[in-house]
């Protein structure tokens, strides 16, 4: 792996709870201007890996932050070089959704009053997720949809090259989950995104790579149309799909179980 031209890189990445391996030996780089997609069956532990890789879980392994070891960056550097997006986007203050987003810019040294550079970010990730119309509600009176999109704006606004979201479209209908992803794209245009996604469908369109993971290890990686084979999904997902082909993009079509 080449750490220079690498965001974020791991190798030999493992983590237990209570004595039972969850990781085992993981290797992977996400490249600037790389979407990587992490795929696999419920429990092969894929949150377990964007926690470790975050610097969240104890683990054993190497990983490197733009070549730098994550253990010796200060929370507020790793802060600055990764945007963490959680499942589930509880809030429990009702903060208006400006204050939310606000508290993205905490990394770069915001205070209780944000300057004019912390307000046009701010300004920029809730209009980037389409919540600039509800900027003065309580955070606590949106739908789970309306919240997931002011988590990702609050992670948007700290400006940090490398995103890790955990199941980004959990929640969202089909078009925001479009809009969710075109977001995630773009932005790894500019750093990078790894992201778990269960819509295979969704992996194959947006990803540049897809990591498989399967009982804690890696069992595939690689370009969509290399991994999403009837293979391996049969192997790893115990489903048969159609593997298609249209306008250049890969399309996977579950239609049974094996």
């Amino acid at each position: 792996m080449n750490a220079e031209a690498s965001v974020i890189e791991a190798s030999g990445l493992s983590v237990s709870f209570g004595g039972t391996p969850i990781l085992s030996d993981i290797a992977f780089e996400a490249r600037h201007g790389e979407f990587l997609a992490v795929v696999g069956p419920n429990g092969a532990g894929k949150t377990t890996l964007l926690k470790a890789s975050a610097g969240l879980l104890e683990s054993s392994g190497a990983v490197l932050l733009g070549g730098a070891p994550i253990e010796g960056l200060s929370r507020k550097q790793r802060a600055q070089r990764l945007g963490y997006l959680p499942q589930g986007h509880v809030f429990h203050w009702p903060l208006s959704v400006a204050e939310v987003v606000g508290l993205g810019r905490l990394p770069r040294g915001a205070g209780a009053d944000l300057s004019e550079e912390d307000r046009i970010a701010v300004a920029r990730a809730m209009e980037e997720t389409g919540v600039s119309g509800f900027a003065d509600r309580a955070v606590t009176t949106l739908s789970g949809g309306e919240r997931a999109r002011v988590a990702l704006a609050r992670v948007l606004a700290t400006e940090a090259p490398l995103i890790l979201a955990d199941e980004p479209t959990a929640s969202l209908d089909p078009r925001y989950q479009l809009i969710v992803l075109d977001i995630l794209k773009r932005h790894a245009a500019k750093g990078a995104v790894i992201s778990v996604l269960h819509d295979l469908g969704m992996a194959a369109r947006y990803a540049d790579r897809v990591l498989v993971l399967d009982e804690g290890r890696v069992v595939a990686s690689g370009p969509p149309r290399d991994v999403l084979s009837e293979e391996r999904l049969g192997k790893t997902f115990g489903v048969r799909a159609d593997i298609l082909e249209r306008n250049g993009a890969v399309v996977v079509v579950p239609r049974s179980v094996i």
